[in-house]
């Protein structure tokens, strides 16, 4: 692609991204004014909704992830059901019900606008209690509009963490928004705007909840509930280290391999014998691997792929190690720390919540990697500090994230949006019968 096809592709991309979010902020703008002026729809969606069944809607990369995210939800005692609807269906759970678009519709129609349909089509005939989306775009944004046509309560789950919405999402995961390139104003006041409208948004941390505050969203409607890491983490017992360091991710852009390769290059002067593994697969897994070969530590990086068995294979290394360039909450190093393991992260995004300096793992520059090594290289030297670090992280994470724990956390969660929809409801029922009792005299 040429610079001047790669000016043309972000002007287009930055367009079209401005047309999505106005297209969605007018269409619930107008759904607001319906359910008020049609009584029909406010009764419809006050008196049909299941109890105990909520739809989520995502682009969920795994198994492992999805689990970590609805094992928690079907614990929790106010869930019986869980529909999904995404592109493809993942490997059948009890509970679970895929309500995913048909292949001649994502033909016909794209993978969006049909999810959109799906959507709308499964909230119709489900009437759950909550449409739930993982990141903005388009998820989060789908279940907005559909759950105010139907009046049906929505939640934003902000996995990413608040670069999702700053600068018009130029940083995110999101292939349209990172298209962009550059930052924008009015992309960005759109998306907080949007942000605004959902009854619930659900972050990981601190950081990402006071961002939220600051731009004009109530602390009574964010919600900090992690994913959650399955008890069978906890339960590995420490094997004979065959790795130093282990990463287990996606091999794509965001997750910066190339870091970690090269700080795995600067280790090798200092220990010859530095063995890391990589547990993932992704586009650049060509290109991770061209680039261990030119820095000459082919012997020292083992590409793992995707693998099932994460959990064993944690039990086989020293340390976890995370050079991304921006995080949320990682799943992959809340799972590592639950094995055991001190974790090696930069001070990124939500990590800390978990992640105490020198107590339950370190931090590190990764765009530094000579002064990384230093650091890692120092902490493999000590055998003690790295057994007493990985004991404090699985107590921390135990706390935190384990599915119990998180359950717990939905459970207060769907109770508080319960009677805040009672309390809605009553509201408007006397704001109506005094607007009834003026006209009458």
């Amino acid at each position: 692609m040429t610079q001047r096809t790669r000016h043309l592709d972000a002007f287009l991309a930055r367009w079209l991204v401005r047309l999505i979010l106005l297209t969605v902020a007018l269409g619930v703008k107008l759904a607001n004014v319906a359910r008020w002026i049609l009584p029909v729809l406010r009764r419809q969606s006050d008196t049909t909704k299941h109890p105990r069944r909520i739809l989520i809607t995502g682009s969920f990369y795994n198994d492992a992830w999805f689990d970590s995210h609805v094992a928690p939800l079907l614990a929790a005692d106010s869930v019986d059901e869980v529909l999904v609807v995404t592109d493809r269906s993942l490997r059948e759970r009890p509970g679970v019900r895929f309500c995913n678009p048909s292949d001649k519709l994502q033909r016909r129609f794209g993978r969006i606008p049909a999810r959109a349909l799906a959507i709308w089509r499964t909230a119709r005939q489900e009437k759950p209690t909550c449409l739930m989306g993982y990141h903005i775009m388009p998820n989060a944004l789908l279940c907005l509009l559909v759950g105010r046509w139907l009046g049906i309560p929505t939640i934003y789950q902000m996995t990413g963490g608040p670069v999702q919405l700053i600068d018009g999402g130029v940083g995110s995961e999101n292939a349209l928004l990172r298209r962009q390139i550059k930052p924008g104003r009015l992309r960005a006041a759109l998306l907080h705007h949007l942000a605004r409208q959902f009854d619930r948004i659900i972050v990981r941390g601190k950081q990402a909840r006071n961002y939220l505050f600051d731009r004009g969203i109530t602390p009574t409607r964010i919600d900090i509930i992690p994913g959650a890491v399955p008890s069978r983490f906890f339960d590995v017992t420490r094997d004979e280290c065959q790795y130093d360091l282990i990463a287990v991710g996606r091999l794509v852009d965001v997750k910066r391999y190339d870091r970690l390769l090269a700080i795995v290059a600067e280790l090798k002067q200092q220990r010859p014998d530095i063995r890391c593994a990589i547990v993932g697969d992704g586009p650049l897994r060509g290109a991770l691997e061209l680039q261990a070969s030119e820095l000459g530590i082919t012997d020292s990086v083992t590409f793992l792929g995707k693998r099932t068995d994460v959990e064993t294979l944690l039990t086989n290394a020293r340390a976890y190690i995370l050079t991304s360039e921006n995080e949320g909450l990682s799943i992959a190093m809340m799972e590592a720390m639950a094995a055991g393991l001190p974790a090696i992260v930069p001070n990124i995004g939500e990590l800390g919540e978990l992640l105490v300096n020198s107590e339950t793992g370190i931090y590190i520059d990764a765009t530094t990697p000579c002064e990384a090594a230093n650091k890692i290289h120092a902490l493999l030297n000590n055998a003690d500090a790295c057994r007493a670090m990985g004991v404090a992280a699985r107590d921390r994470v135990r706390n935190f994230a384990a599915v119990a724990t998180v359950a717990e956390k939905w459970d207060e969660l769907f109770a508080s949006l319960h009677q805040q929809e009672q309390d809605a409801t009553e509201s408007s029922d006397g704001n109506r019968q005094i607007a009834n009792t003026a006209v009458q005299s």
